[in-house]
């Protein structure tokens, strides 16, 4: 039987990640509309629509026990702390799937990032749909009545 060892990274090491992506798979079938690739504590995610790739890469928070001091230009000490000092990240970045006529290289941009948690993760989301709507014509009557 082949597994997807990416996929189980993905459910035993970032289960929110993977309830959170579940989510948007259909049927909750993450593996038919999802690549997902491990390496070094870090997990990317590949999902696809018809004009578009999104790439999803997450790292978990850390807690670190470093004793981290904060001095000024002046090296007059600022502040000092032993707290975890590392929030985890995920970020978004979009890629044309296919080249415009004429251009060699695919059009793409950064979206939502921040912390890891599923505020970042939501507004990820919402930057997904915001890029993927497109303009309507208007019909003409609505355009009179204005």
């Amino acid at each position: 039987m082949i597994t997807n060892e990416p996929l189980t990274k993905l459910a035993s090491e970032f289960p929110e990640l993977y309830n959170w992506v579940k989510l948007i798979s259909r049927c909750g079938k993450i593996d038919d509309f999802v690549m997902t690739d491990y390496k070094e504590n870090r997990m990317r995610i590949k999902f696809f629509t018809r004009n578009y790739e999104y790439r999803v890469s997450a790292r978990l928070p850390r807690i670190t026990n470093e004793h981290i001091i904060e001095t000024d230009k002046n090296e007059k000490i600022v502040g000092e702390s032993n707290a975890p000092i590392d929030n985890g990240y995920l970020g978004c970045v979009v890629q044309a799937r296919k080249p415009r006529a004429g251009e060699d290289w695919q059009r793409g941009n950064d979206l939502s990032d921040g912390k890891y948690c599923e505020e970042t993760w939501l507004k990820i989301m919402r930057a997904v749909i915001a890029y993927e709507l497109v303009k309507y014509v208007k019909p003409r009557k609505e355009i009179e009545d204005k």
